[in-house]
């Protein structure tokens, strides 16, 4: 049976998996740039429907209508990043595509309600406070700052509330860094909305959990740490390591933590599809802390990472999920390396590449699985901006924790990115 598939924004890594299968048509909806897609991206496709943006609701609904007068009924809407999953969630519903659902979207792009989903699942969260007008609260003077602090304390982490990863993120130290997070935030150009987010800071480990489920169920489930957390490494601090943990060495956590997901999936509608979670084992009582979930794949090379431990790249496996698969087509399996990590090799400072390793000299590593080269000789390299400081990313494998960590410390230092 042939699937009708709408891509909503068209990513040749993303949409790998479903590029060249036999049993899917495919139809495009992309934004509109002076370039356009290339010859070779456009033979592809059936039909490619250009928007001057993801967030105009009467061209995406242009679309909706010219694919329903036109008899093509559009089984799966695929979107894998969020700058176009609420396009995606609104075409579904025009379409009557059973995914994604507007309502699941929002509440895993929105931190705030997000926050407000995983209480009410009886998950513990930051304290947090919606701040949908930061001008006028800056205006409303010392009392509402004063209210601010006694409801979040201090750090405070400073955030847009439909933002991702860290991404335009601030911590503020007392009240008059606050005032200026406040008054001068400063937004990536991605970002529409403009309401924050403040939230008390967390201090302790962090994980991040990458899953892919099917009536309630997952597919696969991975647990990874972050070796330096995010909003640390932004300032500089540590490797960009994360490691995917042996499920045997880790079992109460892996255990507690499904769990955990299983009743916030349940609070949120979520039944199907790619999951990204993220959470921190409080330093002192070691509970587990809420931070965040996505309803899409990681970014970066995560799901390099995770097929590297599970046997299959996770955006097959999503792709087959959402195409109504079935998990015993995959050929899943274990990797030889009992653990896996994904480090992002950087330079120590910013300034424009001069040297970046070969992937063929990584390669040639026996403990390397996989190489992402980013951004080449003459690209210029700002660290603390997350999307400018992915170099070279390197799924690699070795047998302990300790081990792992080891070798990445060799890695990025036999195979550095230079910078002047």
């Amino acid at each position: 049976m042939t699937m009708n598939v709408l891509l909503v924004r068209y990513s040749p890594y993303w949409a790998a998996p479903v590029l060249d299968r036999d049993d899917v048509k495919l139809y495009v909806v992309h934004e509109r740039t002076p370039q356009g897609l290339g010859a070779e991206a456009l033979a592809r496709f059936e039909r490619v429907y250009y928007v001057s943006s993801f967030d105009a609701l009467e061209e995406l609904s242009a679309v909706a209508a010219d694919l329903i007068s036109e008899d093509v009924a559009i089984d799966k809407v695929m979107s894998s990043n969020e700058f176009s999953q609420y396009a995606a969630a609104h075409l579904a519903h025009l379409l009557g595509a059973d995914e994604p659902s507007a309502s699941v979207v929002l509440a895993t792009r929105d931190k705030r309600l997000m926050k407000h989903h995983a209480r009410r699942a009886g998950l513990h969260t930051a304290r947090t406070r919606s701040v949908p007008d930061p001008a006028a609260l800056v205006d409303a003077g010392d009392e509402a700052l004063a209210e601010l602090e006694s409801a979040v304390g201090y750090p405070a982490v400073v955030k847009p509330a439909n933002g991702w990863g860290t991404v335009s993120t601030t911590v503020a130290h007392d009240r008059d860094a606050l005032r200026s997070a406040l008054r001068d935030f400063r937004y990536a150009p991605e970002l529409r909305s403009q309401q924050l987010l403040v939230e008390e800071f967390i201090d302790g480990e962090e994980f991040h959990v990458d899953a892919v489920w099917r009536d309630g169920e997952p597919w696969i489930f991975c647990v990874s740490r972050y070796v330096t957390p995010p909003l640390r490494l932004r300032e500089g601090a540590g490797p960009g390591l994360s490691v995917l943990l042996d499920e045997e060495d880790h079992a109460d956590l892996y255990a507690e933590v499904r769990e955990l997901h299983r009743r916030l999936n349940e609070q949120l509608g979520l039944t199907r599809g790619p999951t990204h979670l993220e959470f921190f084992r409080e330093r002192g009582t070691g509970r587990l802390v809420f931070s965040e979930i996505a309803s899409r794949l990681g970014g970066l090379t995560v799901a390099q990472l995770v097929g590297a431990g599970v046997g299959v790249d996770e955006r097959e496996i999503a792709a087959h999920e959402m195409l109504d698969g079935e998990l015993s087509q995959l050929p899943l399996r274990r990797c030889r390396f009992r653990y896996v990590g994904m480090l992002n090799i950087i330079p120590d400072r910013s300034g424009r590449v001069t040297r970046v390793p070969a992937r063929e000299d990584l390669l040639a590593h026996d403990h390397v699985l996989d190489v992402s080269v980013g951004p080449g000789v003459g690209a210029e390299v700002v660290l603390g901006q997350s999307s400018a400081s992915v170099c070279v990313m390197v799924v690699y494998g070795a047998d302990s924790e300790d081990d792992l960590l080891k070798t990445g410390a060799e890695l990025a230092r036999d195979h550095p990115v230079e910078v002047e």
